[in-house]
């Protein structure tokens, strides 16, 4: 009788696999210079700071954060920083749409590349350049006015450095590649069958629009609106050099904490309070907006 010899199982390797070694690279990159950071400014913003030294103690309280909440001033920059970044990014979205819809679909392939590049080159220039470009074309006598001058009769002073709206110009104009690459992804991988399908069935080119284009590029929008609103949330040199006194934002008041005041833990904590509002958001954003379901939906309809 013959007696059968069953082969061992092999037994599972325990050496990384070469993807998995090359994925520590990136983990370490993330720790380093993301997690540690941010560890490490949390805990500033639990330290106080000496009066007499100036110098920060260990103490482990919520001083900072008790700061922020019950003074009015602080609430007001705070919600003024959001009124700012949700105004500015719905005109760049109003902007941007039309300039990527018509980059990925209207352009064809072989330009496309071309036409990214006038996009990305302004965005490789200096952001600091750019923002002092900006000074010479609004202030009083500047280009703008110049130009206006010679149009309309008399001396034309618009004067728009130092506003708002200096501020929201510098802001859409510095930032719109954020949201017109994301548009300009989806709209270059449309499906051209569901749009023909639309017009077959007798739709309206607005309605198609409505019902199949609009939702298949929503996460377009979604992403591109997403990092533009957390650039703007977060900045400080535009506010600072085109906005007034009247406009200081976050980003300001963190730069002045670190900086002028040498206040750390409260610059910390004011960090953090910005960083918890925009992981929210987008926690928020992605939750309820259901993506996929919406353009099911749409498209289904």
């Amino acid at each position: 009788m013959a007696v059968q010899v069953h082969p061992e199982p092999a037994r599972t390797s325990r050496l990384l696999s070469p993807s998995q070694i090359l994925v520590f690279p990136a983990i370490l990159l993330l720790v380093s210079f993301l997690v540690l950071p941010l560890l490490l400014i949390t805990v500033y913003s639990f330290y106080s700071t000496d009066p007499v030294t100036g110098l920060m103690r260990p103490e482990g309280t919520l001083e900072q954060y008790q700061r922020i909440i019950s003074s009015p001033i602080y609430r007001r920059v705070f919600f003024r920083s959001l009124e700012i970044a949700a105004t500015s990014t719905s005109i760049a979205l109003l902007l941007a749409y039309p300039v990527g819809y018509t980059l990925g679909r209207l352009v064809p392939r072989r330009y496309q590349p071309a036409a990214l590049l006038l996009i990305l080159v302004p965005f490789w220039t200096s952001y600091i350049v750019r923002t002092y470009g900006w000074i010479g074309f609004l202030q009083n006598g500047g280009f703008l006015d110049s130009v206006l001058s010679l149009l309309l009769p008399g001396r034309v002073q618009l004067d728009l450095l130092y506003t708002r709206a200096a501020v929201l110009i510098g802001f859409i104009h510095v930032y719109m590649p954020l949201i017109i690459l994301p548009i300009f992804a989806v709209t270059r991988s449309l499906d051209t069958r569901l749009l023909e399908a639309s017009a077959d069935l007798g739709a309206p080119p607005w309605r198609t629009f409505w019902r199949v284009t609009l939702p298949l590029t929503l996460p377009g929008i979604v992403a591109g609106g997403s990092l533009f609103f957390i650039a703007v949330f977060g900045s400080f040199v535009t506010p600072q050099l085109l906005g007034g006194t009247g406009d200081l934002m976050i980003g300001n008041l963190i730069a002045d904490q670190f900086g002028e005041a040498f206040n750390w833990p409260f610059g910390a904590a004011l960090a953090i309070v910005i960083t918890l509002v925009v992981l929210l958001g987008l926690v928020v954003l992605f939750r309820f907006a259901r993506l996929e379901g919406f353009n099911e939906t749409a498209v289904g309809q």
